[in-house]
């Protein structure tokens, strides 16, 4: 038995499910699959359904962790110049980090800030800001 396309069928049959009727329909037609089926195929079955398991939490995490990056660069985006921030910081263009920060899919894949490129973008933010703390005090001063 090929599990993973065997999981895949299961999965693609849930994920249709759309009254809780059809859900119990299919709880009840998955139960009674895994009663047919022999010792290691069980075992084989539980073991891939246990890493789409992990891997699905992980891609979840991920898209946590965007959607948080993205909540806090919210309050800055309209004034700080994301295009300046690529270029003088990272050596890239303004789409390469608006897809980190949106989570944009490229080549297929999310993309994502390592922790390298989420230190360089805190410390672009906070030099940026301690250049206008240092300009708005400049102007403040007769």
């Amino acid at each position: 038995m090929d599990v993973q396309k065997e999981l895949g069928k299961w999965k693609s049959e849930y994920v249709k499910c759309n009254t809780p009727e059809e859900l119990a329909d299919h709880k009840k037609r998955f139960r009674a699959f895994l009663q047919t089926l022999s010792p290691e195929d069980k075992k084989a079955f539980v073991q891939a359904f246990q890493d789409g398991a992990r891997q699905s939490i992980n891609e979840a995490q991920a898209i946590v962790k965007t959607v948080e990056i993205r909540q806090t660069l919210e309050k800055v985006l309209p004034f700080a110049s994301m295009s300046y921030i690529a270029q003088h910081y990272f050596g890239r263009t303004r789409q390469w980090l608006y897809q980190r920060i949106n989570g944009s899919a490229v080549n297929g894949k999310p993309a994502n800030f390592t922790a390298d490129e989420l230190n360089t973008l805190s410390l672009a933010l906070s030099e940026l800001g301690d250049i206008m703390k240092d300009t708005s005090r400049s102007i403040a001063r007769p």
